[in-house]
């Protein structure tokens, strides 16, 4: 019996001691960090939502026709937020 337990703890000590003294952080290799959103990009975000909202609640696409809605509440967000992506896009490239 005495046999087993010291086999126990050798094994324990040759695959558990190890990972418990010799942790060492692994390096974090190709991560991105993104950037904090600025005040000007906050803003922009409010106004979509506000602009949304403000368009679904006059329009009431749930009630009458969606089509005007689609024009005048999403159609603009989509074409100035898509307009702002592509230009990242340009900015990154250029650098």
């Amino acid at each position: 019996m005495q046999e087993i337990l010291v086999l126990i703890v050798i094994a324990l000590a040759l695959f558990y001691l190890p990972r418990v003294i010799g942790k060492k952080p692994t390096p974090v290799v190709g991560t991105v960090r993104r950037p904090a959103l600025t005040g000007w990009m906050r803003l922009a975000i409010l106004i979509t939502v506000f602009w949304i909202a403000g368009s679904a609640l006059i329009l009431k696409p749930w009630q009458d026709d969606p089509l005007p809605f689609l024009y005048a509440g999403l159609a603009p967000v989509v074409a100035l937020w898509g307009t702002t992506w592509v230009w990242s896009g340009y900015r990154k490239t250029r650098r």
